[in-house]
């Protein structure tokens, strides 16, 4: 992951102040973002030169300023995990992993593949390496993490289930009309699950565990489509996670019904588009962090931490009220979904894995 490219400018094309020529100043990443207090304030010397430019005497000609060194930054990266996901990532897959500490937004890891040495654009970068990096196919200049928007799928199912239960619509043991025998018939359409023989009955519990489409679509239209829109706004799914890095895009997702009669026409759009945003497919498209930032709310006490690599100041907005009931339900189904007996139980986490993050996720923890 790349968080640091240094490169000298006179102006570095984001309405900063210009700087000297030759002066490092930050290009992207912590340094762009924390250039001004990293680079400190540059001194003055007075001399008197002659015709050829040489120093003829420089005490008394004006009164000097001492350059001010800049300020240190540390950073809350974790090396031993970071390598850890290094290591752990798939060779030759595109994608991003962040590790946040849920109470305070501390970014423990933060990776993307594939990712480039940063270190080759101190003080200006081959030509040929240039080329090479930026038309290449998979993109390793494109910081995955905070740069790049996918559809959450299944992730979203625990929006939907936070927001019906801030609402009052369902429990965890809330079962929906239909049980799932492999999908849904919806007006003249059939909403397919991603398990052909289908889950059967299930409450919510279940269906987050299993990741049950048909249990879902059924909670996107109890919600509704509006509210459903409403909530998702409020819970900053059409704003940036404001993690302290220069560049991060901001999520897709329509503010209103309004967003589909001017996309679509005023008929151009049925009722069962909330069946598709229940399953985080549709007009939606998250980036990483953002729903990192989301999930910290879950695992806590409602409270989303912004994430943070560097800054020094904890931000932690509550965005949904859930009693402690509730969030312990939906943490151990989340738990669940990774279990022996979840959907995706083959990404059951190791002893070792679990040793780390526990070891770098909880106060106190040894």
């Amino acid at each position: 992951m790349t968080v640091a490219i240094t490169g000298a400018t006179l102006i570095d094309g984001t309405g900063a102040p210009p700087v000297a020529d030759a002066v490092l100043v930050g290009r992207d990443g912590l340094e762009k973002q924390y250039s001004d207090r990293l680079r400190g304030e540059d001194g003055e010397r007075f001399v008197e030169v002659d015709a050829l430019g040489r120093t003829v005497r420089d005490a008394g000609v004006g009164q000097s300023l001492a350059p001010v060194q800049g300020t240190s930054i540390r950073t809350t990266l974790d090396i031993d995990l970071q390598q850890y996901v290094a290591q752990a990532f798939p060779q030759g897959k595109r994608g991003a992993v962040m590790v946040m500490d849920p109470t305070n937004g501390d970014v423990l890891a933060l990776y993307s593949s594939p990712s480039y040495d940063p270190n080759a654009f101190i003080g200006g970068i081959d030509p040929a390496l240039w080329t090479t990096l930026s038309r290449a196919e998979d993109y390793p200049l494109l910081d995955r993490a905070i740069q790049a928007r996918y559809p959450p799928g299944s992730t979203w199912k625990l929006v939907l289930a936070a927001v019906a239960m801030s609402r009052g619509l369902v429990g965890l043991n809330s079962h929906m009309p239909i049980p799932c025998r492999g999908g849904l018939q919806y007006g003249n359409r059939y909403f397919h699950c991603w398990r052909p023989e289908g889950h059967g009955d299930l409450d919510l519990a279940q269906a987050i565990q299993y990741s049950c489409d048909v249990y879902f679509y059924q909670l996107g239209l109890k919600v509704g489509l509006n509210d459903l829109l409403n909530d998702a706004v409020r819970l900053g799914f059409r704003d940036r996670s404001g993690i302290d890095l220069p560049g991060e895009l901001r999520p897709i997702f329509p503010a209103s019904t309004a967003y589909y009669a001017l996309h679509y026409g005023p008929r151009g759009w049925t009722n069962a588009v909330p069946l598709n945003l229940a399953i985080g497919q549709g007009e939606n498209s998250q980036t990483l962090v953002n729903m990192a930032r989301f999930y910290t709310a879950l695992a806590t006490d409602g409270h989303a931490a912004t994430p943070s690599i560097a800054r020094q100041t904890v931000e932690r907005p509550t965005i949904f009220d859930l009693t402690a009931a509730q969030l312990d339900g939906l943490r151990d189904a989340m738990a669940n979904v990774v279990s022996t007996r979840g959907t995706a139980a083959s990404a059951h986490p190791s002893s070792a894995a679990m040793a780390i993050l526990i070891s770098r996720c909880l106060p106190g923890a040894g």
